[in-house]
């Protein structure tokens, strides 16, 4: 098991760290379309509270994602392409951190913007520092689902361009990153 990235290859962190974020996007996404087309109030509201954690869960995982970047740097970017692309997959990146910590944030303001309570893995609930609001609840709604569509439309553009790197350039960028491999 490889516990630092190196200059050839992801560390063992750096892939579970990865995979877990991807799975935990995916689940929270679904959820969250599921959750907005439920009418029956208690199967949402169940609903809801796994989407919530899953998205805690999230960011809880995106804190520990940049602390392990910090101190284990990645290994650099393959060169099978030039130009601006590389300047483009630099822009993705930065942008999916960015959703990645948009998508969470604006959906605890949501919460907060009915007045409730956020809950914590069910152990304990965060009071709401807001008073109910339809107005920002409205508004956050809005924000909270257009920053997930851009997240997923941003993993997605992720993943192909992954595919592309290994079937088009046929350099090693998914291989480096996938689970099970040793690339050192």
């Amino acid at each position: 098991m490889q516990l630092q990235n190196t200059a050839q290859s992801y560390s063992t962190v750096s892939k579970v760290l990865h995979w877990w974020m991807a799975v935990l996007v995916v689940v929270c996404w679904m959820l969250g379309v599921f959750t907005s087309g439920q009418v029956e109030l208690t199967s949402r509201a169940v609903t809801l509270f796994v989407h919530i954690t899953v998205g805690l869960a999230l960011l809880d995982v995106l804190v520990l994602r940049v602390l392990w970047r910090a101190v284990s740097s990645p290994p650099p970017a393959e060169r099978a392409i030039f130009g601006i692309w590389p300047c483009i997959g630099r822009l993705v990146h930065y942008l999916l951190y960015a959703m990645l910590l948009m998508v969470p944030v604006t959906g605890i303001v949501l919460q907060f913007s009915y007045g409730k309570g956020l809950p914590l893995y069910g152990l304990i609930e965060i009071p709401s520092p807001l008073v109910s609001d339809a107005t920002l609840a409205n508004i956050m709604i809005e924000v909270h689902k257009l920053s997930a569509h851009a997240l997923i439309m941003l993993a997605a553009t992720h993943a192909l361009t992954a595919l592309v790197h290994h079937y088009v350039f046929r350099d090693r960028t998914l291989v480096r990153m996938l689970p099970g491999s040793d690339d050192s």
